[in-house]
């Protein structure tokens, strides 16, 4: 009864939002009875069994250092089994924040490890000693025990706690602009939203007379692919885009000579350790708005989710592309104060598109074998992009008289397996018994950015099925601005843009039967009707993405 009302003070003592280094500054200096009392409740979340009690408290009285204690106790089996929770038990425990790094990929974890132990971030040697380490077979457990006997560790506990991560400070100028892309995984930007996004915005950035440097950073796994995204601005805008890779944050802090970075993508966890004022932009959180559909990934989600809040909560701003996903995302789920919220909407890529221009239409149609009218939807294969109810769709058109007579194909711009929603997209396909129906629909893989604007020149129409966006979906846009007429779900986000449905094919997005009508009156209005279309988006379609790097522009002058 001692130990317990003793221990109750001295969780009262420990503030949640602190660093694990700053409880054991006061649990170590306990005696050794309450120490690992305490210490049993930080790493297992219970009262010592007597055994343990007694045996790690005399251990201590004969001189054992009390880190060695921890240090077993953290590579215990019960530990382990503690530890690979989803976040639980009292939020002011070792565990409690060692279960949500250890959810994190391993330099995600690796950097929080270093400022919940040491305060500090690991330097460049660091994390290439850790990471050969863990792929040399070190577990995390392990890892965190070497931490806590090494001699920095030791003077730290002697001799004081060193101050908090420092806080995002102010900015010299506004010239140097840092583009943060330190994914933590190999990614392909070609091809995919968030490539197309920073790419277009980086070109608008160039272009306004501001005269910005532009400094890139990512980690050493994507160097290459950085590389080769943005090979050719840096040849049209020579010596003012610098690329930089490291997968320490502290090498990419001191090297790296922004002023204000952008952050492109909110689950970029390294972020968080960033200096310097930031504006991260928010594009969607869509679990938030399917959990159905995202139920078996959810524990993913809510550590994304997690990931999003504390990103969030330190940037100077952050941007939605949309009402809708600041009022959801920003305002209800976040719940971020209103003044740092901004809306940016996208721009159509008219600039990009012109200046690609299309292939022949034989070249193009030989190649990928597309000879015959085709509709598309341009998108990779994702849970809510719904590919499999445009299939159903699809295949009740082409069971009707004008569907049989059309010979119309389906086209899709990924690669059919393993995907995540490859089940549903298989059951819609089986479904098909005829073989020149099945055979009519195709998966061409991903194509080059550089053919876009042709598949959408030589379509019969475009149809977007999605569920959910977090802004008027690129390939709308992008289909009008080649003259091809669109079809698609009616969401808020596109709502919010157009306010005349009425000379759009506009269905359910839930409903197969509605969203075969609609390809069916998408066909027999043919593309004569995409001036009208065109009329009801105003000025969205003449939107450049130098007016969106305007909009970014007149944010990064307003954090001065």
């Amino acid at each position: 009864m001692r130990l317990r009302k003793k221990n109750a003070t001295v969780q009262e003592s420990l503030a949640e939002g602190n660093r694990i280094i700053d409880w054991y500054h006061t649990i170590f200096k306990l005696n050794s009875e309450d120490f690992v009392w305490e210490m049993y409740r930080q790493i297992l979340q219970r009262e010592p069994d007597p055994t343990g009690f007694y045996l790690n408290k005399n251990n201590i009285d004969a001189g054992k250092p009390r880190t060695a204690v921890v240090a077993s106790l953290i590579q215990s089996d019960e530990a382990g089994e503690i530890l690979s929770r989803k976040p639980s038990g009292q939020r002011n425990t070792t565990a409690f924040k060692l279960q949500s790094l250890f959810a994190l990929w391993e330099l995600e974890f690796l950097h929080g490890i270093y400022i919940q132990l040491l305060g500090r971030l690991p330097d460049e040697a660091s994390v290439k000693r850790a990471a050969e380490s863990m792929r040399q077979g070190v577990s995390r457990q392990t890892f965190i025990a070497q931490i806590l006997l090494s001699a920095e560790m030791q003077g730290l506990l002697a001799h004081g706690v060193p101050a908090s991560n420092p806080d995002i400070s102010g900015r010299s100028s506004n010239q140097n602009i840092g583009i943060f892309l330190n994914f933590v995984v190999q990614v392909a930007l070609d091809g995919e939203g968030i490539g197309r996004f920073i790419v277009r915005l980086t070109e608008g950035l160039l272009l306004l007379e501001k005269n910005y440097i532009l400094h890139i950073a990512t980690t050493d796994v994507n160097q290459r692919e950085m590389e080769q995204t943005f090979a050719q601005l840096q040849a049209e805008f020579q010596g003012r885009i610098h690329l930089y890779h490291s997968d320490s944050m502290d090498t990419i802090n001191r090297t790296v000579p922004a002023d204000t970075w952008i952050v492109p993508y909110v689950g970029m966890g390294l972020a968080q350790y960033l200096q310097k004022p930031y504006l991260v932009c928010l594009h969607d959180l869509v679990y938030l708005h399917l959990p159905e559909l995202y139920a078996k990934d959810m524990e993913h989600f809510q550590h994304v989710h997690a990931i999003a809040e504390k990103i969030t909560a330190n940037a100077a701003m952050v941007v939605f592309n949309s009402e809708f996903i600041r009022n959801h995302e920003g305002l209800t789920f976040l719940r971020l104060p209103v003044h740092k919220t901004e809306v940016v909407r996208f721009a159509a890529p008219y600039e990009e598109y012109t200046s690609i221009g299309v292939i022949a239409e034989y070249d193009f149609r030989t190649q990928y074998n597309l000879h015959g009218p085709y509709i598309a939807f341009p998108s990779v294969a994702r849970l809510h992009k719904n590919h499999h109810r445009l299939i159903d769709a699809f295949h009740r058109y082409r069971l009707t008289q004008q569907g049989r007579l059309s010979g119309l194909q389906l086209v899709f711009t990924d690669e059919l397996g393993y995907r995540p929603n490859q089940p549903e997209i298989a059951e819609a396909l089986n479904a098909i018994a005829d073989p020149q129906i099945r055979e009519s629909i195709r998966f061409v893989g991903r194509i080059p950015s550089i053919h876009l604007p042709s598949l959408y020149k030589y379509a019969e129409g475009i149809v977007v099925p999605t569920l959910f966006e977090g802004s008027c979906p690129f390939p709308i846009l992008e289909s009008l601005i080649m003259d091809t007429p669109v079809s698609f779900g009616r969401l808020a986000v596109v709502q919010e843009v157009v306010a005349d449905m009425s000379n759009f094919a506009t269905f359910d997005p839930l409903d197969p039967l509605e969203m075969s009508h609609a390809i069916e009156r998408l066909m027999i209005n043919g593309k004569s009707v995409a001036p009208v279309q065109k009329a009801a988006f105003g000025d969205l379609l003449h939107r450049s993405w130098r007016s969106v790097a305007e909009e970014y522009s007149s944010i990064i002058d307003r954090l001065a």
